[in-house]
């Protein structure tokens, strides 16, 4: 039978691992080559999954608009990179050009009937990944994007213009740790009250 000390130092580190924090980035993409700047265009999320870094990319405004292109820029060691669970029809290509925003490390491409208004994908390595393999390209930025007007004549694109049907947009941004959901807290301070618990019956 494991004595009382032995047993709370167990509880005690599992509370420990339950309440730790993970790392997540939010980014804006608020630049364009044909648009007015300082718009949030486009937001990417980015957390930390075990080595994983898990992305989900959303178009914002205006409404009607779809992404054809993801570009993101890594740096560090990377070892050999995967990329899992793009949309259908979408493939993991190398490096390439953003119009005036330079050239980013590696780009998503879909097109035709795959645009996308929010998608998701994890890029996972021979080593582990973090935040810190997010870097600025030569121009200053993480992560661009070529997004498309897919109104077909209901209006949904007017707003910036009948002239604009497709642009490129970009941004830097800013990391930001968080905790895990609340869950684990209530968890972690369950397994503290059974080491009180079981410490006061042994009194």
């Amino acid at each position: 039978m494991l004595n009382k000390k032995l047993l709370s130092s167990i509880l005690f580190g599992a509370c420990l691992f339950a309440i730790q924090t993970v790392s997540a980035a939010t980014y804006y993409l608020n630049q364009s080559n044909t648009l007015v700047d300082g718009t949030n265009y486009a937001q990417v999320k980015v957390l930390e999954n075990a080595g994983n870094l898990d992305f989900t990319v959303s178009a914002l405004q205006p409404t009607g608009w779809r992404f054809s292109n993801f570009f993101l820029n890594l740096g560090g060691s990377l070892g050999t990179l995967t990329f899992k669970d793009l949309p259908s029809g979408w493939d993991a290509l190398g490096s390439k050009n953003a119009s005036e925003f330079g050239v980013f490390s590696n780009e998503e491409k879909g097109g035709g009937g795959n645009l996308q208004s929010l998608f998701t994908f994890t890029i996972n390595s021979t080593v582990a990944l973090s935040l810190a393999n997010l870097v600025v390209n030569d121009k200053g930025y993480f992560f661009a994007a070529h997004i498309q007007c897919s109104g077909n004549g209901d209006n949904l694109c007017s707003s910036v213009g009948d002239d604009v049907s497709s642009h490129f947009i970009a941004g830097p941004g800013e990391i930001s740790s968080v905790p895990v959901p609340g869950a684990a807290w209530l968890f972690g301070s369950a397994l503290l009250g059974f080491v009180g618990f079981g410490n006061r019956r042994k009194v």
